[in-house]
């Protein structure tokens, strides 16, 4: 939700690819790739948040960010 509107923001690695601009997509697609198995969740979680950011949620995503890393 943002403010009082529900936002899709896409949970496949093709939905993923599809929202990005090109430069983003080579950048997401190099990630992806070097991932390891165990690492891939965190690689396409990080790209949902980025895609989902808006800047008065930065606070919100920061924390999410943070728990990923963890």
């Amino acid at each position: 939700m943002h403010d009082g509107e529900r936002v899709e923001v896409p949970a496949t690695i093709g939905g993923i690819c599809a929202a990005l601009s090109e430069d983003q997509r080579v950048q997401f697609d190099a990630e992806v790739d070097a991932a390891n198995i165990d690492d891939i969740y965190n690689v396409v979680r990080r790209w949902i948040v980025e895609l989902a950011l808006f800047p008065e949620d930065e606070e919100i995503f920061a924390q999410l960010r943070e728990q990923g890393a963890a």
